[in-house]
């Protein structure tokens, strides 16, 4: 998106689009301090946890002093700042060179700055303090915002040099995101500005400005908050209001540990209870993953939500892991087809300098987007790494759950035993389906294969097209994967390492034959015949999809070169080529299968994860069964089970999407605002489907 174009004027920025400074001349920190931190003064020993909302996020200077107030506290600070403008992490940077005083937070502040892509974005810089940013325009921001604000600052630009910021329109929608009593606090001391505050429920007093400024405007909210459409889907529940100090995490794959991580990181006592005899042995056992966004058209909600989860996960893993776990080389996505191509082409007219991928339209064999921080991630050692120090309970096969008195819950186990706790995490992956056999919810298991061959393509960064590969890994090469949607079988099949290949076939350089598979402990496995009518029909499938494969029983699979014996390679002395950066590369002559590794998935039916409070399945049938008729009227407000929340189904892209999800769960548990936008928010809820229905008329 485009960056604020900022100019120093005797070393105080200022803005030529709005002809205005960023801030005061005069004492920029004590004018933040004078004018809107102080109302900290007001209401510190009141709670423990404090909403801010900003409008006009400018150089940052209001944030920077409340992170520093609160950085070194026992308080916690959720701060959301709308900015439609960002300044360019470059030049905040020169700017804070001036602040020495700031230069702790300032520094965090840099290091963890988004890029410049429209929506929201969670930087977690302190275990106590978040910030929102959230970069569009302020009234299409302030709808997609979800929290109650104890304070707001109104910080934009002058209202004589940037009226939008400033107006009624913006000021009854800040007023319906304000808790009783919220102070509004600006340096303004317009009289429009006034009388808009007092239109929308604020009292409104004028106080000694800061500085050579002689007046400046204090409100507080007296009004009562509007009622949201689709109340169906509010992220408010009163029954689970009381501060939890346990959480129990079921499932121990990505999901699970990392929202197990976040709990604790909030001061929780967490438990993981895993069914299987280890942590991560399904779909997040895999040898290498890929972390990277779904990139469809700019303005899709399922891409937004995706590039929202990546960059969150993009930042969780690189602050909170090693080299070891998830290594952050970049990764390309390949348009192998015209409808990824079409989607490249719009984001080139959309939002080509984006900060978070570069188009390559000339690139071979197909136009790309190379994602800055993609990575080559080890997806079982995450897992590992993020359960850490936690309390993990293995074979504990869960059963079910009841809700208590009080609003604790008591999960139950298939061994007799059962554990109660104040807060249940289902993290299950690909056995939600049974457990959410009784709601209206869509849901399927996808079988996945993944094929590991010895290193045959050389390449510095995962890559994916039709299917993916990622660079070797402790002398594996991991390439993937296949899709079968309800099919339960444990045993990999030689048909489907055939598919996996045939699908980056045109990285081994087209052509290649059938070999013998071996395990990962280098044995033979001689049992290639197509033993099941499932495997036949992938065969027939594989193909009908592609004339260059042909089977046979040879040794190896051989991948055509160039002819000339002099450029024929070893697996074992693989050579960059001459162009670094392109990642179709030399191939070795012979490609060894070593071994093949099932997984499961889950899916629901429209592709978003499922995640937030479990809704009362039989509330919602009864409560909102005239929504045919009644959708834009007034309806109850949703009921859920207390302190019971989801984070499921994540498909084949859950590296980014666990940690929206662990995220998401936190704001939820915390009343922090939402990490993401509420349109978006809305589609991930757990009753979407079952709504959609009752708004047909469904039963």
């Amino acid at each position: 998106m485009k960056s604020a174009r900022v100019i120093f004027k005797d070393g105080i920025p200022f803005s030529p689009e709005f002809d205005d400074i960023y801030f005061n001349a005069d004492g920029p920190i004590g004018q933040s301090e004078y004018v809107f931190n102080s109302v900290f003064d007001e209401i510190w020993e009141k709670k423990s946890e404090f909403n801010v909302l900003e409008t006009g996020f400018g150089a940052g200077l209001n944030f920077l002093c409340a992170f520093k107030r609160f950085k070194n506290s026992d308080k916690f600070l959720n701060f959301v700042s709308i900015e439609k403008t960002p300044i360019a992490r470059d030049d905040l940077a020169k700017i804070y060179v001036n602040f020495s005083e700031l230069a702790d937070v300032s520094g965090e502040l840099l290091d963890a700055y988004p890029p410049l892509i429209h929506g929201f974005h969670r930087l977690n810089l302190a275990p106590n303090v978040t910030l929102t940013l959230c970069f569009g325009d302020v009234e299409e921001v302030l709808d997609e915002l979800s929290f109650i604000a104890d304070a707001v600052f109104m910080d934009g630009f002058a209202p004589a040099k940037n009226e939008a910021m400033w107006s009624e329109r913006v000021c009854a929608k800040i007023a319906n995101l304000c808790a009783p009593g919220a102070a509004v606090c600006t340096y303004s001391a317009s009289g429009a500005l006034k009388r808009a505050l007092q239109d929308s429920g604020f009292e409104v007093n004028l106080l000694k400005g800061y500085g050579k400024k002689r007046e400046m405007l204090r409100a507080k909210f007296a009004g009562e908050r509007q009622a949201r459409s689709e109340i169906w889907f509010s992220r408010f529940d009163p029954a689970s209001r009381a501060v939890p100090k346990s959480a129990l995490v079921i499932g121990g794959g990505v999901a699970g540990c990392v929202c197990a991580f976040k709990l604790r990181q909030r001061g929780l006592d967490v438990t993981i209870a895993e069914k299987r005899g280890d942590i991560a042995l399904n779909g997040s056992g895999n040898h290498c993953g890929i972390l990277m966004p779904l990139i469809t058209k700019p303005t899709v909600n399922l891409g937004r939500m995706h590039m929202n989860a990546f960059l969150q996960a993009a930042r969780f893993y690189g602050q909170n892991l090693g080299a070891q776990e998830i290594e952050f080389c970049g990764a390309t996505d390949y348009a192998y087809e015209q409808k990824t191509l079409e989607r490249f082409y719009e984001w080139r007219e959309f939002d080509a300098d984006n900060g978070v991928f570069e188009l390559k339209f000339d690139y071979e064999p197909y136009a790309s987007a190379f994602i800055f921080k993609g990575a080559k991630a080890r997806p079982r050692k995450m897992c590992k790494a993020a359960s850490a120090g936690i309390k993990t309970l293995l074979n504990c096969e869960f059963a079910g759950f009841e809700t208590l008195e009080g609003g604790a819950v008591r999960a139950h186990f298939k061994d007799g035993q059962s554990i109660d706790t104040d807060v249940l995490v289902l993290a299950i992956g690909s056995e939600s389906m049974e457990l959410f056999a009784d709601y209206d919810i869509r849901l399927s298991s996808v079988r996945g294969q993944v094929t590991h061959i010895e290193p045959a393509v050389w390449t510095p960064a995962p890559f994916s097209a039709k299917g993916y590969v990622c660079p070797p890994a402790q002398g594996v090469q991991v390439i993937g994967a296949t899709y079968d949607r309800n099919l339960f079988l444990d045993e990999p099949r030689s048909s489907d390492d055939e598919k996996n290949l045939a699908d980056v076939a045109e990285f081994l350089d087209g052509k290649f034959t059938k070999s013998e598979r071996l395990n990962l402990s280098g044995e033979q496995d001689l049992n290639l015949t197509t033993g099941s009518d499932g495997e036949a029909e992938n065969l027939n499938r594989l193909e009908a999809s592609s004339n260059d494969i042909n089977l046979s029983k040879n040794t190896y699979l051989r991948a055509k070169t160039t002819g000339d014996p002099a450029q024929a390679q070893d697996a074992s002395n693989l050579t960059a080529p001459e162009n670094g950066s392109n990642i179709a590369a030399k191939i070795p002559q012979n490609v060894r299968i070593i071994g093949s590794k099932v997984g499961y998935r889950s899916y629901s039916g429209d592709r978003f994860p499922l995640i937030g409070r479990l809704y009362d399945e039989d509330f919602y049938k009864d409560g909102y069964k005239s929504l045919l008729w009644t959708k834009g009227k007034s309806n109850p407000h949703p009921k859920y089970v207390p302190n019971v929340y989801a984070s499921t189904a994540h498909g084949s892209r859950g590296l980014c999407t666990a940690v929206l999800g662990a995220e998401l769960i936190c704001d939820l548990i915390f009343d922090r605002p939402l990490c993401i936008e509420k349109s978006l928010f809305d589609e991930l809820h757990l009753a979407r489907f079952l709504v959609r229905k009752l708004k047909k008329g469904l039963k």
